[in-house]
């Protein structure tokens, strides 16, 4: 049985959103495709919030769901996360698209879940998205580090 193709080409959404980079001159990217079974494209690349510069990368797979994913901080002490996720579920209840999570290993994560099947992508809507992201991070990015840092 012959080996399925993966990467970009088996992927018509990522193929879709490359031709729209391409197409608007939008170099701010870099690509790597996941051997998994849903043919992974990772589009990697940073935001800027309150003059930081936080990792971003958006993850378009054969799924129905296409997910815009920022790294907000790494390396959170112990002692600190639990007034942080109270805070952080207090912002996932206050906001519907954007979902907040912390894990184990003290790294705070933002994603936006983004339902599309093939005919529908729209890579627009992730242009607009990103835009809508940075004006999020702008308003609570400050209040996330207060709370990191017990400042009021």
């Amino acid at each position: 049985m012959p080996k399925k193709t993966k990467g970009v080409e088996s992927n018509e959404k990522a193929l879709k959103f490359q031709e729209f980079l391409i197409e608007n001159n939008i170099d701010v990217f870099s690509t790597e495709s996941v051997e998994d079974d849903y043919s992974t494209v990772i589009f990697r690349s940073r935001i800027e919030a309150k003059g930081q510069i936080l990792p971003m990368a958006i993850l378009i797979d054969t799924s129905i769901f296409t997910v815009i994913r920022t790294q907000i901080i790494t390396g959170i002490p112990e002692d600190k996360r639990g007034d942080l996720k109270e805070y952080l579920n207090e912002l996932n209840t206050q906001y519907k698209i954007f979902k907040y999570y912390l894990r184990e290993d003290g790294t705070i994560y933002l994603d936006i879940c983004l339902p599309f099947v093939d005919e529908t992508f729209d890579s627009k809507m992730i242009q607009l998205m990103l835009s809508v992201l940075v004006q999020h991070l702008e308003a609570v990015y400050e209040n996330i580090m207060a709370h990191i840092w017990h400042k009021d």
